[in-house]
């Protein structure tokens, strides 16, 4: 696309991006991801992006919870993200280059062993913990690794973030949806590691299981890949506490595809599904309850003054 034909506000998106990764940089790490734990505070206080949809999520994921747990939860998952997004920008910088290294990751055998067998890894995730830490991590350690990510309507943006996610060695290539499955296809066969979020509400398109005991639709691509390829499917959590980096892999109890329908398509789906809820539960902080995964909120939530300040 010619510069002259992108719209002013994508260029004032785009400054923001790069004022905000100059200060992510030129700061002291803990002094930046003060600022990003501040920022998340100033989102609740006053910009409360998506409440509505993450008070409705948190109802379904914790039923038995009070409002006002759920009110501290949403403020403690909206600095927890903005202390992951400083990071994210700032990954380059030396202590956070050191931080991705020395991740303490465990079921690493459980990657080694899928790899050798040549066939990739369909690597399913959330989007919880910081994430881009674990590309950046298998990118750093050399494992071959392909994500796919959803080109954003902002072409500098998308640029902005494609060079962030690149940046960390030569390992890591990005796949975009528009190249559909056999680009997918492809990269298994090539024996890579094929990063995959699965927390995506695929409306018409996807296949219903169940989440939480709540229906939602989620994208078939995983088990498809599993039929055509015979890669084996893994989980990976990312946690982040008290400034350390950790990378959880684990099996996923899925069962072999050996004909390929809406039914068997679904029950893998809800083993893979099934698979992350101890961890949501677990560390519901770290959990991006943004995401519409069961459709929009079917009531109003509200909060008063007095629960703003306090939670």
């Amino acid at each position: 696309m010619e510069k002259k034909s992108i719209r002013l506000k994508y260029k004032l998106e785009y400054s923001v991006l790069l004022f905000v990764r100059f200060l992510a940089n030129v700061l002291p790490v803990s002094v930046s991801e003060w600022i990003g734990r501040r920022l998340g505070d100033i989102a609740w206080y006053f910009f409360p992006y998506r409440f509505q949809v993450m008070m409705y999520n948190m109802d379904i994921v914790f039923p038995e919870k009070s409002h006002e747990y759920k009110l501290h939860l949403a403020h403690h998952s909206y600095r927890f993200f903005g202390e992951m997004a400083v990071q994210f920008f700032s990954q380059n910088k030396k202590k956070n280059k050191k931080r991705i290294l020395s991740a303490e990751i465990q079921g690493r055998e459980f990657l080694d062993k899928a790899l050798n067998k040549g066939k990739g890894v369909i690597l399913t995730a959330l989007h919880s913990g910081n994430w881009e830490y674990v590309a950046s991590w298998l990118n750093m350690s050399g494992i071959t690794t392909s994500g796919i990510y959803k080109p954003m309507k902002n072409p500098l943006s998308d640029e902005f973030f494609l060079s962030l996610r690149l940046n960390m060695g030569d390992a890591m290539h990005m796949i975009s949806t528009r190249q559909g499955m056999k680009a997918y296809e492809k990269a298994l066969k090539q024996n890579h590691v094929l990063a995959v979020a699965v927390d995506q509400n695929a409306h018409e398109k996807g296949v219903k299981v169940p989440f939480f005991n709540r229906i939602t639709s989620i994208a078939k691509g995983t088990a498809v890949l599993k039929f055509r390829t015979d890669a084996e499917i893994l989980g990976m959590v990312p946690l982040y506490q008290h400034g350390k980096f950790y990378i959880h892999f684990f099996p996923v109890n899925d069962e072999p595809i050996s004909v390929l329908n809406d039914e068997t398509i679904g029950q893998t789906m809800k083993s893979v599904m099934k698979s992350f809820e101890p961890w949501i539960v677990r560390y519901p902080s770290q959990w991006m309850w943004f995401h519409k995964l069961w459709g929009s909120p079917d009531k109003t939530y509200k909060r008063t003054l007095y629960q703003i300040l306090r939670y």
